[in-house]
């Protein structure tokens, strides 16, 4: 999918033992930046030529910005000499990649999964994004947002429509991975290049390499050896604790190098405690989302451009639809740029329990 000026796309992948890229010396909850430089023009930041336009991982409490990232490179450490501040005294103003609203909504792919009954996928979306959403901040207070279910739509693709309706698709892939094999889980984001402002996210679960339902056998499914799984694969983890993961992406935090924390790149042996949050995750959510009362039921979730339940290219170009979807009402938020990580799930080791 190619993104018009000035989106950028970022993604952010729960990956088996083997890959990881965190900034290793991160001692506390990240974040991505999008950098544009003072010393290109529009045009230029809008083509997202490296030496205009780079992201980063910004690891609390770094506060400068990089000056040689490529476009789409995670750096691990950003140069000490790039404060970000706004040009003309910096050359790089970066900017944190995260919603702008307090309200974003989610739709589920009506296709569904083999392994999945459509109300057990449901209530487990929702009980990762009420993880995150009943913490207590630091100074009290819960974060300031609220998700809504918007029902079930026919597009499962990883889209994003400056010109038709949208939806923040949660959609699994049982017959064939399309990207690298040893991603569990993948979550892709829309935003702005220049602010960071989310547009869109949508979250695939590879269900055609890894047994998220443990009672229920992996089934090659009809991908045959093309289904773009990796041999000798650790095939199956903790369903909620991978969702609980990807929804942390969702609402705009990256890997963490805290030990312990569930936005680490690897989970421990038992998965399961990966499925509620440690006071790193914590601090995160609630920088992203300052302490503030959000009414669930009253905040609109409509995502730009308007909600549709079909793909772009299924629409009538330059006319959204915001009717109610199939399955639920209500609406979605998305975001414009693009940022990759991956989590991985270590063949031993534990979770050592923190105090949140």
């Amino acid at each position: 999918m190619s993104l018009p000026a000035p989106y950028g796309r970022t993604v952010a992948a729960l990956a088996a033992a083997g890959i990881a890229a965190w900034p290793s010396s991160a001692s506390a909850y990240c974040v991505t930046e999008t950098c544009v430089s003072s010393e290109c023009t529009a045009e230029e930041i809008g083509q997202k030529k490296p030496e205009c336009v780079t992201s980063y991982y910004r690891c609390d409490p770094i506060e400068t910005c990089p000056s040689t990232c490529e476009w789409g490179q995670t750096c691990p450490l950003a140069p000490s000499d790039k404060p970000c501040t706004h040009p003309p005294e910096a050359k790089w103003t970066c900017s944190t990649i995260r919603w702008n609203r307090t309200c974003m909504g989610y739709a589920l792919h009506d296709v569904g999964s083999r392994y999945f009954d459509f109300d057990t996928i449901r209530r487990t979306v929702d009980e990762a994004f009420a993880t995150w959403a009943s913490v207590e901040c630091p100074g009290g207070g819960k974060p300031g947002f609220a998700v809504q279910y918007m029902g079930d739509v026919s597009c499962g693709d990883v889209e994003y429509n400056v010109r038709a309706g949208n939806a923040n698709v949660f959609t699994f892939r049982d017959d064939r991975w399309p990207r690298a094999p040893q991603q569990i889980a993948l979550t892709t984001q829309i935003f702005n290049t220049r602010d960071g402002e989310i547009y869109n996210a949508d979250v695939e679960m590879n269900t055609a390499c890894y047994q998220l339902n443990p009672a229920i056998a992996l089934d090659p499914g009809s991908g045959g050896e093309d289904d773009g799984c990796a041999s000798g694969s650790q095939l199956r983890h903790d369903f909620l604790a991978v969702v609980t993961h990807e929804m942390g992406h969702f609402l705009g935090l990256s890997h963490t190098a805290q030990g312990g924390a569930t936005m680490v790149t690897s989970f421990g042996a038992d998965e399961t405690v990966f499925r509620s949050i440690e006071q790193d995750d914590i601090n995160g959510i609630c920088a992203l989302f300052p302490p503030a009362e959000v009414d669930p039921v009253a905040c609109n979730p409509i995502p730009r451009h308007g909600f549709s339940p079909e793909c772009g290219a299924e629409q009538v170009t330059g006319c959204s639809v915001g009717g109610a979807p199939r399955g639920g009402g209500g609406g979605a938020g998305w975001l414009v740029g693009l940022s990759g990580a991956a989590i991985a799930a270590a063949a031993r080791g534990g979770r050592r329990r923190g105090r949140a």
